[in-house]
């Protein structure tokens, strides 16, 4: 029953993103145009069920200015971090359903992306991933079995090769921010780690992987920051929480 509720959650949000998914094609063509719109609403669509489940357990500490700058930096560093990695190996290029998945998350409007990339998404996705599920398999296995459970079902949900490793390492980071300062300071990563992205994928800010030097540089200085942040937020105590 244990493996249920956590199970129950991520089940129900699939089946009502789906029929809404499903629901919006006959309003909708279902073009890569138009992802991004139907992906916002079929995400406010879902809010209600995840939350359902989130607000009847105890409420998370709910983290102060200093969790919440911290943890974004940190997301948003460790997440430039690995996406040069990750475009260092032949991942990518092998995955097409990571290839389909980001020309539809990155091939609409800037505001478009900034509302469903990297507001909308990591507020449901935190919220049910650390909120719901990381929280019911703490209750059950404890703290770190829990942050390395919740981590990989995150990353297995994302049904890619690509957004298996990505997630399932940032998912490790945004389960110990949770449970150190709460929901909002993993909303606050995940937001992070999706703006760089959006970022990247819109601007040229960062060296192209064919300037080696250049690029291996900005990878080791993004995660030098990366871990000064997570020091900070290590050192952090219980004083930086909402009582």
């Amino acid at each position: 029953m244990r493996v249920w509720s956590v199970i129950y959650p991520v089940g129900m949000y699939f089946v009502v993103s789906n029929i809404a998914m499903l629901v919006l094609t006959m309003f909708l063509p279902a073009k890569e145009e138009t992802y991004l719109l139907r992906h916002i609403i079929v995400t406010l669509a879902a809010f209600p069920v995840v939350y359902s489940f989130y607000q009847g357990q105890k409420e998370a500490p709910r983290p102060k200015l200093f969790s919440s700058f911290f943890a974004f930096f940190a997301g948003a560093l460790v997440g430039a971090a690995l996406n040069n990695v990750i475009a260092l190996t032949p991942l990518i290029s092998v995955s097409e359903t990571y290839q389909s998945v980001s020309r539809a998350f990155f091939g609409g409007t800037l505001f478009l992306e900034i509302v469903a990339v990297c507001v909308l998404t990591p507020a449901l996705e935190e919220l049910l991933y650390r909120g719901v599920v990381y929280r019911r398999l703490r209750g059950w296995l404890g703290v770190w079995p829990s942050v390395l459970f919740s981590a990989l079902l995150f990353g297995l949900m994302h049904a890619n090769i690509v957004q298996f490793v990505y997630a399932g390492l940032i998912g490790i980071l945004l389960a110990w921010l949770m449970e150190k300062y709460g929901l909002w300071a993993a909303v606050s990563a995940h937001i992070g780690a999706n703006l760089i992205s959006v970022l990247r994928s819109e601007f040229s800010v960062f060296p192209a992987k064919e300037e080696t030097m250049a690029y291996l540089a900005w990878t080791g200085a993004f995660l030098f920051a990366f871990l000064v942040c997570l020091w900070a937020l290590y050192r952090g105590t219980d004083d930086t929480r909402s009582r």
